[in-house]
């Protein structure tokens, strides 16, 4: 029977957890023996509040946990609080002794801060992807909707934590066990970890025009290097004047304005999910100066940058 460890710190992501529980649970259900155990484990034993407020119960704290055969680390929102000494030491200490580590929504970058994800494919949520990529540029951040590397299981967000699972599953015990976790849940699960971690553009803004589609993509492809308007219309076929009225036809707004809107908010992501100075936002969004940045960002976000990091990122480290 594989062991499971389920390490939560606060405002973890609640639909994380049953994402990676629940597969476990009908396996045991389906099988003829138990094949999984678990226990919640937290930093000091107490209970774990998730973002939706339901507490937790821990079973033991990191301190005093018994090696699993598999941990996952379960985090979202404030995921810098959570990061500690004993925390880093209890990833390395897992890692050395040859535990199946993963990862749910943002717990990668407590796996990251203790370097347990150097050299392993690591999938992370869209929204923290930039903000993991700056401040740790040595990871291989991949943008699947899960990744299973070796020993390290990485799911982008709670939906693909489920998907995650059950490839663990079928690889662990055989597809027909995932096939009937899968079944059970009425979930049809997503093959490999091809499938992206962020909707497409198409979807997210709900257009079908092939040649805007492009467009969309150029513009969130070059956040950092931002392409001029000749540029993008190159990059979908069409003039300047044909791309100006797809996307007044279709988003609503001229593309030089619909661009810096996606350049702010790549830069709310870094302000909040890396280390960088607001001068290295501005930089990495394409701004060609701070003061230029924190206009635009006040402008749409009604506050400037540093106030804005300053009342939302706790204090910490990644």
């Amino acid at each position: 029977m594989r062991s499971v460890a389920f390490i939560l710190f606060p405002k973890f992501s609640m639909i994380g957890l049953t994402g990676v529980l629940e597969p476990l649970r009908l396996v045991n259900r389906f099988a003829d023996r138990q094949e999984f155990s678990w226990r919640f484990v937290s930093s000091d034993g107490e209970p774990v509040a998730a973002s939706n407020g339901i507490p937790v119960s821990a079973d033991e704290s990191i301190a005093n946990m018994v090696r699993p055969d598999i941990a996952i680390f379960c985090a979202s929102y404030e995921v810098d609080r959570a990061v500690s000494s004993p925390v880093l030491a209890c990833a390395r200490r897992l890692a050395r002794e040859g535990v199946v580590l993963g990862a749910v929504d943002s717990a990668q970058f407590i796996l990251a801060a203790a370097g347990v994800l150097n050299g392993y494919k690591t999938a992370a949520h869209w929204e923290t992807t930039a903000g993991l990529k700056e401040t740790y540029p040595a990871l291989e951040v991949s943008d699947a909707a899960y990744e299973i590397d070796r020993g390290r299981m990485t799911a982008a967000t709670g939906a693909a934590a489920i998907d995650m699972m059950l490839a663990y599953i079928a690889k662990a015990l055989g597809p027909r066990q995932s096939v009937y976790a899968a079944e059970q849940l009425g979930h049809r699960p997503v093959p490999g970890a091809a499938s992206e971690a962020r909707l497409p553009p198409d979807i997210r803004y709900q257009v079908t025009h092939p040649r805007l589609v492009t467009i969309l993509r150029s513009m969130e492809e070059h956040g950092e290097e931002v392409l001029s308007t000749s540029e993008l219309a190159e990059a979908g076929g069409i003039s300047v004047r044909q791309m100006e009225r797809l996307f007044a036809q279709h988003l609503g707004e001229p593309p030089r304005r619909f661009y810096r809107r996606l350049r702010l908010e790549r830069a709310w992501r870094l302000l909040i999910y890396s280390k960088l100075s607001v001068t290295g936002v501005a930089m990495a969004c394409g701004f060609t100066s701070v003061a230029e940045f924190s206009r635009a960002y006040k402008q749409l976000y009604g506050e400037p940058p540093t106030r804005h990091r300053r009342r939302v990122v706790s204090p910490g480290l990644y």
